[in-house]
């Protein structure tokens, strides 16, 4: 094709095909509004402990209190405890383990029934060298659920490191004797 105004030849331009009318036909199609369907309590949850499993445990606690918040404007008739529980494992992976006590003992004495926080609150005691106060909790995690591998594996532990204060304890007096 000769363009008279340039002097020049020129290829003439392929027709588009109509994807471009297409693509504007779906964008005109697009809905104005959001329509992603909201994660399921269930999903949420799973989505919390991943988080907190792959050391983002503040994102976690974000999303947990947008959760909580959100259960709060619904006047909900009882607590989402896996929530809790994933709050209290938020809490402790932030190292506010105060917190993460005080959350664990709330959820044994609402729900004596579930071994898990028992031995949460068992974990919790450990990091502060609370071994008793551990083994008590562990064995109220076994009283609820006689087998909760991870209570049982945490008792074998407990009484190891009481066995071994035992033991420091008798050397340390055989030695002044």
């Amino acid at each position: 094709m000769f363009d008279p105004a340039t002097g020049q030849f020129t290829d003439a331009q392929a027709p588009d095909g109509g994807w471009q009318a297409f693509a504007a036909i779906l964008e005109k199609a697009a809905p104005s509004t959001n329509t992603a369907i909201p994660l399921t309590p269930s999903q949420l949850t799973d989505r919390i402990a991943r988080l907190i499993d792959t050391g983002h445990a503040l994102d976690a606690l974000t999303l947990i209190q947008q959760r909580e918040q959100a259960l709060a404007a619904s006047n909900p008739l009882g607590d989402d405890v896996q929530l809790l529980y994933q709050k209290g494992r938020a809490l402790s992976a932030l190292g506010r383990h105060d917190q993460a006590i005080a959350l664990w003992q709330s959820m044994t004495e609402s729900f004596p029934e579930l071994p898990e926080p028992w031995n949460a609150l068992a974990v919790e005691y450990v990091g502060q060298g609370r071994l008793q106060l551990a083994l008590n909790a562990l064995n109220m995690a076994l009283a609820s659920d006689p087998g909760f591998a991870p209570a049982l594996e945490n008792v074998g532990h407990v009484q190891m490191a009481l066995a071994q204060e035992a033991f420091a304890r008798a050397q340390a007096a055989q030695a002044t004797h």
